[in-house]
């Protein structure tokens, strides 16, 4: 799991991101869970590979431009946003919590994050090997 050091780094930041064509714009404010690889099958049909993620509380997430931002609900217990116009994928919300993923390829700056583990690592296809190899498997922990 992320350490304490690791996540104090972010405390306080602000973070800008966004998707590839501008269409949708947000802030995020420190501290960022560090982050996740989740290589589940819906993770890999939406980003066409493993889906990398910090998370903030909601009240931590503000959307600066969303024209182009559409949600659907991707299972019974979550749904994602992503834009409508490039087919970026950008967010990740479980039902009921009051927290937004946000996919780390999103953030302008994304330097202060450390990659803490991984979920559904079984799950990843054999033809590409995981990365790094010592990334612990935290499936149990949620």
């Amino acid at each position: 799991m992320a350490h304490v050091k690791d996540i104090a780094i972010t405390k306080g930041k602000i973070y800008l991101g966004g998707c590839h064509c501008r269409g949708v714009r947000f802030c995020l404010t420190g501290p960022l869970r560090q982050a996740l690889i989740c290589h589940c099958r819906d993770c890999f049909q939406i980003a066409g590979l493993s889906w990398g993620s910090t998370s903030v509380p909601d009240d931590s997430f503000e959307l600066n431009a969303q024209q182009t931002l559409g949600w659907y609900d991707s299972s019974a217990w979550a749904k994602r946003g992503f834009c409508r116009n490039c087919g970026a994928s950008l967010f990740y919300r479980l039902n009921g919590i009051s927290r937004t993923s946000v996919a780390i390829g999103m953030l302008d700056d994304a330097n202060d994050l450390v990659i803490a583990g991984q979920i559904f690592a079984n799950s990843h296809p054999h033809w590409d090997r995981l990365r790094p190899h010592d990334l612990p498997h935290l499936d149990d922990q949620f």
